[in-house]
């Protein structure tokens, strides 16, 4: 998908501006009329300042420059970009969707061009994944929450380029990690199933190096499953994803260490080993150690998953031994800890066991989750917010959502970037890049969370609606789905629902099937 939009500058030799709004990533082609011969610079950037492009933005935030001699009169030439190239030497990086033809593209939203007087067009070819903007919407009286979620959506689409998830501009690759919460939201705001079907192909024969993220891949296929409905491709996978499981990397007491083998990948060997959360210093002090809590939580939750895909009840119960191990083993005096000879309990030991459903919230749980508040990276809010919306702390998970501080979806859009970032801010990850769907959660967790709408069949046969409001007074939710269209409104304190052909809501009042239902009292 190509959108073609056109900029136009009068020059005075000195630097001339364009902003696109939005960042995507493109080409451009620049159509000069000057009245003498002149050497022009040319420069596409993502951070500006004062109407000048930021030349040192840090990191993997994008600045491209080029000069080029143009004669009098009128002349038109490409932007040259380079090709792609990532810094490091073991990942496997997409360089071209097929709409960019064979010609490097790049993510930019702005334009300088310095010398020559005269007039300029500026014609930029953003290319997108393949996405329905129709398919979704938001609104609500809250235009924090709505800024966050066009912000989101408009992270979906734009880091679908390449037809797969990448995990950004850097790496340009698929990531599990990535790839769960780049799934969840482009599945629910108007993303290709085909694009998530390529990723979980791409991860099953490319597995990355961390023991979560070979974990995750079943609970992508999962997910996968329920939001499309696609059983066959989901079979195909199966003997693979039985692999995913690792099981070779279980203690005799059920739990999970740290694998102690290697994965070749070209000339490089990869150890495999548990992440917790990235970069390191957002583990809130995470005690690390062999056998880590995190990591055995994703393991039962992947066992889940696999005894739904499968209905093979070898699955299950290999799960409830696990269940079992941790909470004899990773809770000491009623509070689980980091790992099996630790006393500290990170942030991530509060939460992720409770969305793993692992284990219950306790009081004293939620009080110290309240207190560390987002001591996590943006991809670990995802199950911290998702949590908090499931577990009776909705009132947190707004206040986080909505915060305006440094590590806050709204300090993202205030420094000037249009798609997620990898990292709440620059200074949480120096090198981080500016097209990071993993920093998108909310495209997902509006739909999920706030409207309470997650399948619980394939292909949305059946689906939950479990509401959190908070304190909106009101809001509309489309949802899309393989049947057609949730409708979810909320206003004065009841719902107007509309379930789609083919699909049945299971609500606090009941399975409502197919049609309109207005003044329900859909409680959470």
């Amino acid at each position: 998908m190509i959108t073609i939009t056109e900029k136009n500058l009068t020059l005075k030799g000195d630097c001339a501006f364009a902003d696109f709004q939005l960042d995507a990533y493109a080409q451009l082609e620049i159509k000069l009329d000057i009245e003498h011969a002149a050497e022009i610079e040319l420069v596409l950037g993502e951070v500006a300042e004062q109407n000048k492009i930021n030349r040192e933005p840090g990191g993997y935030r994008i600045v491209r420059s080029m000069k080029k001699s143009c004669p009098a009169g009128k002349s038109s030439f490409a932007f040259e970009l380079p090709e792609h190239c990532s810094p490091y030497h073991y990942t496997n990086s997409v360089s071209l969707p097929p709409e960019a033809e064979n010609n490097p593209i790049t993510p930019f939203r702005y334009v300088e061009i310095n010398g020559g007087t005269g007039k300029a067009t500026l014609v930029r070819k953003a290319i997108y994944g393949e996405f329905d903007d129709n398919a979704s919407d938001f609104k609500s009286d809250n235009p924090t929450l709505n800024r966050i979620w066009e912000f989101c959506k408009y992270t979906m689409k734009a880091t679908a380029a390449f037809g797969l998830y990448i995990d950004g501009e850097r790496e340009r690759q698929p990531y599990e990690g990535d790839a769960l919460i780049n799934q969840l939201g482009d599945l629910c705001s108007g993303g290709s199933a085909e694009t998530a079907r390529k990723t979980i192909n791409w991860l099953i024969e490319t597995p990355t190096h961390f023991t979560e993220w070979q974990l995750i891949t079943p609970i992508l296929a999962r997910d996968y499953l329920l939001y499309t409905g696609d059983k066959k491709s989901c079979q195909k996978w199966l003997p693979a994803l039985e692999k995913q499981i690792r099981k070779y990397c279980v203690r005799e007491d059920n739990l999970l260490h740290q694998p102690d083998y290697m994965r070749k990948l070209g000339d490089t060997a990869l150890v495999i080993k548990d992440l917790i959360d990235w970069p390191i210093s957002e583990r809130d002090n995470y005690d690390f150690q062999d056998v880590n809590l995190v990591p055995n939580c994703c393991y039962y939750a992947s066992l889940l998953a696999m005894y739904e895909i499968s209905g093979k009840e070898s699955y299950k119960t290999a799960a409830d031994a696990v269940k079992k191990a941790i909470n004899e083993k990773l809770v000491k005096n009623n509070m689980p800890v980091d790992s099996l000879d630790s006393t500290h309990t990170a942030l991530h030991s509060l939460f992720y066991p409770v969305y793993c459903k692992v284990m219950p919230l306790s009081d004293n749980m939620a009080e110290i989750i309240r207190r560390k508040g987002m001591s996590c990276s943006v991809y670990m809010a995802q199950y911290l917010l998702e949590m908090c919306f499931d577990n009776g702390m909705e009132d947190h998970a707004f206040k986080l959502l909505l915060s305006k501080e440094l590590r806050s979806y709204s300090n993202m859009i205030a420094k000037g970037a249009t798609m997620a970032m990898e990292s709440w801010d620059d200074s949480c990850k120096p090198n981080q890049d500016w097209n990071h769907a993993w920093g998108a959660a909310p495209a997902n967790l509006i739909p999920r969370c706030i409207a309470g709408i997650k399948p619980l069949e394939a292909g949305f046969k059946k689906f939950s609606v479990t509401p959190h409001p908070g304190k909106l007074q009101e809001f509309y939710m489309k949802h899309p789905t393989p049947n057609g269209s949730i409708i979810l409104k909320y206003k004065n304190n009841t719902f107007a629902l509309t379930v789609p052909e083919g699909s049945i809501a299971v609500t606090s009042q009941g399975e409502l099937p197919a049609g309109k239902y207005i003044g329900l009292d859909l409680k959470a």
